[in-house]
């Protein structure tokens, strides 16, 4: 199915600093753990074509992903559990593929039925769930996907609109609904914010709804550090244009 970006838009807003607290880096020494295992698991593959190493490295990955999983979910408020194994899963996938040249799997997986993929960890527990619930009424009510997605870097793409494209493909964003689907990619260190959509859905969600939805919404409340306002407010705008 062919993908088209709407649009996109450099916002000037404020940020606060970048520093990752006591937990964000343990998470990544836990991922930096995690692939260095992964990696050091596939070197010792032995396989005749390229078809069973491929294989045999996601039976490897799964067992990994599975097993840690497993141990986390204990720690993990029933709420965050889809949006942890996301980010888990994108975040230990870009690192496999920066340091470990024997790696063959390219692109993350998402559960699902998944819509907010915050990556940048910008929003509490409380303002996930409410995002999440607008979210999946969208979903059912107005028969479009939309997935909200936050990152801190473009790997292994440069520009943010290749980026979204190929998440939204990657992803199958709205492939099974009538209205199909569209991602919000918002990127705190660029400054910039994407709106990319299906063929399908932008005879509902126009080039003109979405310029409209980040320089009425999305920007005045991003200059003010309001990222929740910013995303919760242009899901209402997106259900009330739908109807």
């Amino acid at each position: 199915m062919t993908k088209r970006i709407l649009i996109l838009f450099i916002i000037l807003f404020n940020l606060n600093g970048n520093a990752q607290n006591a937990s964000d880096k343990n998470n990544e020494q836990q991922i930096s753990y995690i692939s260095i295992g992964i990696c050091d698991s596939i070197k010792s593959l032995k396989a005749i074509n390229s078809h069973l190493v491929n294989l045999q490295q996601t039976e490897i990955y799964s067992k990994f992903l599975n097993d840690y999983i497993l141990i986390k979910q204990e720690n993990l408020k029933h709420a965050d559990f889809k949006n942890e194994f996301n980010v888990l899963n994108y975040k230990l996938i870009n690192e496999l593929n920066k340091t470990c040249k024997d790696f063959k799997i390219k692109n993350s997986t998402i559960l699902p039925f998944t819509n907010l993929i915050d990556i940048d960890s910008i929003f509490s527990t409380e303002e996930t769930e409410k995002i999440n619930v607008l979210a999946r009424q969208i979903r059912t009510k107005n028969k479009m996907e939309i997935v909200i997605l936050t990152i801190d870097d473009l790997y292994p793409e440069k520009d943010i609109d290749e980026f979204s494209i190929n998440k939204l493909t990657d992803w199958k964003v709205g492939g099974v609904y009538q209205k199909s689907g569209a991602i919000i990619v918002l990127n705190k260190k660029l400054k910039k914010v994407y709106i990319a959509t299906t063929e399908i859905a932008k005879n509902y969600l126009t080039n003109e709804n979405c310029d409209k939805l980040i320089t009425n919404i999305m920007v005045p409340n991003f200059k003010t550090n309001n990222y929740f306002e910013g995303i919760y407010k242009s899901l209402i705008e997106i259900s009330n244009i739908l109807k």
